[in-house]
């Protein structure tokens, strides 16, 4: 191979490092919805300048995940039924048509990487380990799968919607059983090379979730 200059690898900012972690503790439930949090406050448990913290509570009000109440300030965004089910409306119209688009272009090394990942997620569950970790595998499964539609714009629609959503709206104790034989029906179908199947089966996988999230969201 010649060689080629790439350039450095990207080293996230710390705006972006402030973004990931403020994101993953509202979807983990660390920071709880209608929770009022401090610009100042939350610059000084990430050890951070006001910059980078302002930058990213300025991109999780884009993605809806925080909100500016009046009289209190910048509060963490309460998860109403409407925006759930809106979020798994457009999950139902692109992830099923990336897996289909998956199923054809896979190739033997995705389906290893896909393969690893289902059972770390399956490992997760089998320890009882807390919904953020069943969470981030369960989400990197799915990213592993979109990952070999080769759409880069497809897979950052989809993981945008995924952000918006807490980890209890995607990891349902009641589904444990169900989504694990879901899972192993979508990498069964990738492995033979199956569009249609591997579209039908994570269109059913989804439907599942929503009504699902919908319960939760009832009782919550």
């Amino acid at each position: 191979m010649p060689d080629v200059n790439l350039g450095p690898a990207h080293t996230p900012t710390k705006a972006e490092v402030a973004y990931t972690v403020l994101r993953e503790a509202i979807r983990s439930g660390r920071l709880a919805p209608g929770e009022r949090v401090t610009l100042n406050g939350l610059a000084e448990q990430l050890e951070m300048s006001l910059t980078p913290v302002r930058e990213a509570l300025r991109r999780l009000a884009e993605h809806g995940l925080v909100e500016q109440v009046p009289n209190r300030g910048t509060v963490i965004a309460r998860h109403s039924a409407e925006r759930v089910a809106e979020i798994y409306r457009l999950r139902l119209a692109l992830e099923p048509m990336a897996a289909e688009r998956a199923a054809g272009l896979v190739t033997d090394t995705d389906v290893r990487e896909i393969e690893a990942a289902l059972g770390a997620v399956d490992e997760a569950t089998r320890a009882n380990a807390d919904i953020s970790t069943v969470g981030a595998r369960n989400a990197e499964f799915h990213r592993r799968v979109y990952r070999a539609a080769r759409s880069p714009m497809l897979e950052e629609f989809v993981a945008r919607l995924w952000n918006a959503l807490p980890f209890q709206a995607v990891v349902l104790e009641n589904r444990y059983e169900t989504s694990a034989r879901e899972h192993r029906e979508l990498v069964d179908a990738l492995a033979r090379r199956d569009p249609a199947a591997a579209r039908e089966i994570l269109h059913r996988h989804i439907a599942d979730a929503a009504a699902s999230a919908a319960d939760w969201l009832d009782r919550d």
